[in-house]
């Protein structure tokens, strides 16, 4: 593989995360946002969404039952 290329890669979802996409993804998830709706507002994996939101230091949203 490319070593730029995988250098630069963010996640296994595909785009890298954008400014927007993160602030935007702050704000959902500080006014309670459950992840699989800011997952279909960003466009990414839901697994990718909960992944950022603890490498951002987010706190956590409860699981669905």
């Amino acid at each position: 593989m490319d070593q730029a290329k995988e250098h630069n890669a963010t996640d296994f979802t595909g785009a890298p995360w954008s400014k927007q996409a993160i602030d935007k993804l702050t704000e959902l998830w500080r006014e309670g946002v459950p992840p699989k709706v800011i997952s279909a507002t960003l466009r990414k994996g839901e697994a990718a969404i909960r992944a950022k939101a603890a490498e951002l230091g987010l706190p956590e949203h409860p699981q669905p039952h």
